[in-house]
């Protein structure tokens, strides 16, 4: 089995620092939750390397998900398997349904745990659910805590290496050439309902937003509508141009500005609120809005069909 660290070495890369220069103090959880899905997995490879596992080789999904095989203390009486899963790019955060689909894909390997890497983090409701189907849940701050656990000249050269050239604009899956910054105007401004659980990375810019009884979403971005109505659990910044309704048992937690708000009896409002004045201006501006495309280059049509949308 390879080192990698010995093998970047004799490929002419040095372990040692220079000038003194403490490369570790770059280590962060946001910095790792911005990295390229393969950078990321490579550091997440590099760390189970160090950990003294066996590595098996990664299969790496068209949307940017990643997973590998490991034997964890592979010379010892307690070895055993597990199988690594980095959440899709699109998703970046975990779900229940994330760790629910990749729970069932573990059970189809006999004897093996599961290990979900979401750098954005897990839904309240996502932390539950992996706990109660035996999933480890790993996010970017885990990952961070890791990377500094490692000896000092590793992690220092695995920061060198991980951010080295522009780390955080995503490869393609298919080809594995960068992808490339492609922006579009969008004047829709429609109703939206939303009723699952889930972290919403978008921007959302609507009419009317209905949180639905018994869904727990957060938002990433700041929401702006003409009308709130929050029936199960919300997070997040809200711009309102009209009145938030908080209906029994709908809690909201932020930043909250509105025209007015209405709290039913079981409504809860959980963070900050304040009253809207003056002309806001319409919210069905042209809004520029980008994500990235591979420009396929190499012909490949399966190029075609990869769209990410950008992390915040």
């Amino acid at each position: 089995m390879l080192d990698p660290f010995v093998t970047l070495e004799e490929a002419g890369f040095s372990l040692r620092g220079s000038g003194g220069v403490d490369r570790l103090a770059g280590w962060s959880p946001e910095l790792i939750a911005g990295l390229d899905w393969a950078r990321l997995s490579e550091l997440a490879r590099a760390i189970a390397s160090t950990a003294g596992c066996e590595l098996a080789g990664s299969k790496i999904m068209p949307d940017g998900a990643v997973h590998f095989g490991m034997i964890e203390e592979p010379r010892s009486p307690k070895a055993r398997r597990a199988m690594v899963k980095i959440a899709a790019w699109n998703e970046w955060g975990a779900t229940p349904e994330t760790v629910q689909k990749f729970a069932q894909e573990v059970s189809t390997a006999r004897n093996t745990r599961g290990i979900l890497i979401a750098p954005a983090g897990f839904s309240p409701a996502a932390l539950r659910t992996a706990q109660e189907l035996r999933i480890e849940a790993v996010d970017a701050v885990a990952l961070d805590g890791a990377v500094r656990a490692l000896p000092g000249d590793k992690s220092d050269f695995l920061f060198v290496v991980t951010t080295a050239g522009d780390f955080s604009m995503p490869t393609c899956p298919v080809c594995m050439k960068k992808l490339q910054r492609v922006e579009q105007e969008s004047l829709a401004l429609a109703s939206r309902t939303i009723d699952a659980d889930g972290l919403i990375a978008d921007v959302v810019v609507c009419d009317r937003l209905e949180i639905a009884s018994g869904c727990e979403v957060t938002f990433l971005q700041e929401v702006r509508a003409r009308s709130i109505t929050v029936s199960g659990h919300a997070s997040g910044d809200f711009v309102c141009e009209g009145p938030v309704t908080l209906e029994k048992g709908g809690t909201l937690s932020g930043k909250v500005a509105a025209r007015s708000l209405v709290v039913r009896d079981g409504g809860e409002l959980l963070g900050q609120f304040r009253i809207l004045e003056g002309d806001l201006g319409s919210f069905a501006k042209p809004a520029v809005r980008w994500h990235w495309r591979c420009a396929g280059v190499d012909g490949q049509r399966q190029c075609a069909w990869v769209v990410f949308e950008p992390h915040q």
